[in-house]
């Protein structure tokens, strides 16, 4: 297997910050070296995640949502320069701007260069009146080159159809995860007790970012118009975010707020989920959520909306509930209908976690991104052999 120095350009936190830690660990296990550009807010922080792991890290300061000239290209200045002194192999590059950024450094340095689409920012329902300027962003970046990982057919298709790439430059790599850490549990008691909650009665819980993109008020909606018909089920809502403050005034004017647990960012997501009877999702927009993936393996009944790749992780009405994004009462309709049917709780639960285990495994991803690696560095090692100018003879200089 071909030892690979890679450079990985990401924003800091969120699903994307966590898919780029888990594949350079992976990858590191293989042999592989890493160095992460860690950009936008949380830089430090996840910096410090990074090296904790053993994984190379450095902060850097990027302007997240809007267009900086000068940052910007203070960052593509950067990256060019330890692509030429770190002799990098070929890099890495989560989430939209710092794709842009990474393949134009590509093409400036002949370094292969690999953008994993995190979400589809081109579509209106994920950027609003943003998405034409996405669009823009990508579609200029189609002649830089490079390669484009979707996370999903969905993905797959929406992007070819906008013409943002060529197909022969595109490829699916499922989201996986670590099916023997995110297993159902059998200390579930003890597990339901450390959130303080009764291991005697059902655990229905949220756990994400609580910012726009995860919809936390249609929790609260869905769990107001279903709460009074289930006295013995307890709710838990955990993660941090800038909407945290509001969605508390929210439960409060729901009168939930003695009913559904704040349990606040969780570093051990898997201690949590074990916990969890029901995961419910209510996001408006996704990739492929880890945490949809990890609640899966852990054996819980999901309910999700059907947004993007959320469609393909979960079979309506065989391994859990899918519903439309917004469409709360159809979302209380479902969780009042697992709630008060433990054994269809039950029959969701196995089939999530067989379809976790048969599809979205880890060691799957990280194999088709050792392939997908060793592939493209081997063909521009193979280009660079091809266009070298070839080497004249004296003859005369050896009596010929």
């Amino acid at each position: 297997m071909q030892k690979l120095n890679i450079l990985a350009l990401t924003k800091s936190t969120g699903g994307i910050a966590l898919y780029n830690r888990l594949l350079l660990t992976e990858l590191g296990r293989v042999g592989m070296g890493s160095e992460t550009l860690c950009l936008s807010d949380g830089a430090a922080e996840y910096a410090l995640s990074l090296t904790s792991k053993g994984l190379g890290a450095t902060p850097m300061d990027m302007a997240r949502y809007s267009i900086d000239p000068r940052g910007d290209l203070r960052v593509l200045r950067h990256v060019i320069a330890r692509i030429r002194a770190d002799e990098i192999d070929v890099m890495i590059c989560h989430g939209s701007k710092a794709g842009f950024i990474g393949r134009a450094a590509g093409l400036m340095t002949g370094c292969p260069v690999v953008y994993r689409q995190a979400s589809m920012p081109f579509l209106p329902r994920v950027q609003g009146r943003k998405a034409p300027f996405y669009w823009a962003l990508d579609f200029a970046a189609r002649g830089f080159g490079g390669h484009v990982v979707t996370l999903s057919d969905y993905a797959r298709s929406q992007t070819l159809r906008h013409r943002l790439v060529p197909p022969d430059r595109i490829s699916i790599i499922r989201t996986g995860v670590d099916i023997d850490r995110f297993r159902p549990s059998r200390d579930r008691a003890a597990r339901v007790r450390d959130l303080g909650l009764d291991p005697a009665r059902p655990v229905v819980g949220w756990m994400g970012r609580i910012e726009p993109q995860k919809a936390p008020f249609d929790y609260v909606e869905t769990l107001r118009l279903v709460a009074d018909r289930h006295p013995e089920a307890q709710f838990v809502l955990a993660g941090e975010g800038r909407l945290r403050g509001e969605v508390e005034n929210a439960l409060a004017a729901a009168g939930l707020s003695d009913r559904v647990a704040m349990l606040g960012w969780q570093p051990e997501p898997a201690l949590v989920l074990r916990a969890f009877d029901v995961y419910v999702l209510t996001s408006h927009w996704e990739g492929l959520p880890l945490t949809l993936l990890e609640a899966m393996a852990s054996g819980c009944c999901c309910i999700s909306t059907d947004v993007d790749g959320c469609a393909e992780a979960i079979e309506d009405g065989v391994s859990g509930r899918l519903l439309a994004a917004g469409a709360t009462g159809d979302m209380a309709a479902a969780l009042d209908e697992v709630l008060r049917q433990p054994d269809l709780r039950h029959r969701y639960s196995v089939a999530a976690r067989h379809r976790a285990v048969t599809l979205f495994d880890k060691s799957e991803m990280v194999d088709k991104w050792i392939q997908l690696l060793s592939r493209m560095t081997a063909e521009t090692a193979i280009a660079a052999q091809t266009s070298a100018p070839a080497v004249s003879v004296d003859r005369t200089a050896e009596g010929g």
